[in-house]
């Protein structure tokens, strides 16, 4: 039986381990911290008794790869999906103004969708609903170069079309302001969530904390498929002999007799390993922040699952009915404050749009992941490296590789699924 070393335990490396022990390959899984996850993992609060994810992480029906791994995994059942699009937007004073997709075939149901949201006037609509009709036939090289900021200027979306719409979205999509980020993953982005069928669109949210909706069921598979699933065990050095990765030292132990090696960690991570060559060319990425500030009330009056805020330094709040969390993405001008800076604004920003006061506040918590995903900027888009590498045996996986996509769990996800891929084609090959 031929075996994989799996490094990282996020979702890229999960679903490597996964489809390659359902293919019949022994999988060793190593993960440096005491838990599965990666950036995307859930715990109990002490203090409460909830339990509350590291970050909120959301996903949509274009999620392809994602939601083929949950099947995999059966763990497709610990989701809340929408049947259609739905968001409920909020401006200031509790104002809600939904984007709804209605009963009416797609994509028409999408067109009026945009037509009746109200956060807009009549002559904006009109402005967005022609930039979604141009969409389709905007070709990726009229983007390059660009940002999302010059292609939106170049089809005349004003600045109240950006905040009210744009800003919410990419913002969400890329965890980067329209500024930074390239306008060409951007165009791949609205073509899968818009162009590509009315479940595309649809929100999918996790019914459950991020670990028991899938670090669990993924654990369960890879171990009854015969793989190893080993926590706390840090990877220290590479050993190459005739270009093949032949030892893997660890903080625990010396690692060999195995035939492939796949690295799902984050590149700063993988920087930190120890090797004689080089396993690709020598990129530096700029990182993101995300801040998830957990809200317990003295009572919950919120009705809906999730809210949009419009021009709000509060991006997103979700709510879990035992507590709220809300989200702050692109969060550089916050990440560095201190606790009780940043909950100030929090409740600033709750009381002008919930009508929600420091005194109706029992508690709160603050996450801040410093590099929640790295910029999609035009200068890395082309230096992203492929799952595989110039050492034979070796590949990558992460959503900082070239998938064509952002910093997203169908990246890491997609990621994992390339690299596994790789190594079942190779041993198809060579039978």
């Amino acid at each position: 039986m031929k075996e994989c070393v799996v490094i990282g335990g996020g979702f890229a490396g999960l679903t490597s381990a996964a489809y390659l022990s359902k293919a019949g390959i022994k999988v060793e899984l190593l993960e440096a911290s005491p838990k599965l996850g990666g950036r995307a993992y859930s715990f109990i609060d002490k203090d409460s008794g909830s339990t509350i994810d590291n970050g909120q992480h959301i996903m949509m029906g274009c999620y392809k790869e994602t939601l083929k791994f949950l099947r995999l995994i059966k763990a497709d059942k610990n989701l809340i999906y929408q049947k259609r699009l739905k968001v409920n937007f909020v401006k200031e004073n509790f104002n809600v103004v939904p984007l709804e997709s209605h009963s009416a075939p797609y994509p028409l149901n999408l067109i009026l969708a945009l037509l009746k949201y109200k956060a807009l006037s009549i002559n904006d609509r009109f402005l967005l609903l022609k930039f979604f009709l141009k969409l389709s036939f905007v070709p990726a090289k009229n983007l390059k170069g660009k940002t999302i900021f010059d292609w939106l200027q170049n089809e005349k979306q004003n600045d109240k079309i950006q905040k009210a719409f744009w800003d919410i979205l990419a913002v969400g999509a890329l965890n980067t302001n329209i500024n930074s980020a390239s306008a060409e993953i951007f165009r791949i982005i609205l073509h899968e969530i818009f162009l590509s069928g009315n479940f595309s669109a649809a929100i999918i949210l996790p019914k459950y904390g991020l670990s028991d909706t899938y670090c669990n069921a993924s654990r369960k598979f890879i171990e009854n498929n015969g793989g190893n699933i080993n926590l706390l065990e840090r990877v220290l050095e590479f050993k190459i002999t005739e270009n093949r990765v032949t030892g893997i030292i660890t903080d625990k132990r010396i690692i060999s007799g195995f035939d492939y090696v796949i690295s799902a960690i984050p590149l700063f991570a993988l920087d930190n390993i120890k090797t004689e060559i080089d396993f690709i060319s020598k990129i530096e990425l700029a990182y993101s922040s995300i801040l998830s500030i957990h809200i317990w009330l003295k009572e919950n009056k919120f009705e809906e699952s999730f809210y949009g805020l419009i021009n709000s330094k509060v991006h997103w709040v979700f709510n879990h009915e035992d507590h709220l969390t809300l989200v702050i993405s692109d969060a550089e001008k916050f990440i560095e404050k201190s606790k009780v800076e940043i909950i100030d604004i929090v409740i600033s920003e709750m009381e002008k749009y919930f009508r929600v006061k420091k005194d109706d506040i029992l508690s709160y918590k603050i996450i801040k992941e410093k590099r929640a995903t790295f910029i999609p900027a035009n200068d890395i888009l082309n230096k992203r490296p492929e799952a595989k590498t110039n050492i034979k045996n070796f590949y990558l996986a992460g959503d900082w590789t070239n998938t064509g996509l952002p910093s997203t769990i169908e990246s890491a996800v997609k990621s994992g699924n390339t690299a596994a891929n790789l190594i079942i084609r190779e041993l198809e090959n060579n039978y």
